[in-house]
């Protein structure tokens, strides 16, 4: 008898293993995306002093003086809204590449709120964003845009190199 129900035990705990799917991870990993996240970097590898302060940042928000409002709101159904007023236009120019002196040219978006939407899923520490791929560590979603900043030779007639832009959001 004790035999059969330590046979039992072991079959209910196999059976209960088996029936957890990657949908229950699924489901936590949704869980825990939902709600607001704050844009809290626009980091770039080597940074700027685009303020002219003296001080380099790699967080270009930290450089540059424009309203800086955007979320993106993660909903249970599967849908991930952005609401922006943060789209400046950024233009770069290399001056002299000896003493790597910069020019900048940023004019803010004042044209209001950017409101899209479109499908998420979240697939272990990555959330798909409609077609873009972004990573999830801990309360930051980080989303690379490779190649997305140029800069241009001194007369900006030719892009000369190109950075990667890593927009970093904050769960609120």
């Amino acid at each position: 008898m004790n035999k059969l129900i330590l046979n039992l035990g072991i079959a209910l705990i196999l059976v209960c293993v088996a029936s957890c799917s990657s949908d229950d991870v699924q489901n936590e990993n949704d869980s825990n995306i939902q709600g607001v996240w704050k844009l809290s970097a626009w980091n770039i590898v080597g940074g700027f002093d685009m303020n002219n302060d003296g001080v380099v940042h790699t967080n270009l928000l930290n450089e540059i003086d424009c309203t800086k409002n955007e979320t993106l709101l993660f909903e249970p159904n599967g849908i991930v809204s952005l609401n922006t007023t943060f789209s400046p236009d950024i233009e770069i120019a290399l001056l002299d590449e000896e003493t790597n002196t910069y020019s900048f040219d940023v004019t803010c978006d004042t044209e209001g709120i950017i409101s899209l939407a479109t499908s998420y899923k979240v697939n272990g520490n990555h959330v798909e964003i409609g077609e873009i791929d972004a990573l999830i560590e801990g309360n930051q979603i980080s989303i690379v845009f490779e190649k997305s900043l140029e800069i241009y030779n001194s007369d900006l007639t030719q892009i000369i190199e190109t950075k990667d832009l890593t927009l970093v959001y904050v769960k609120q």
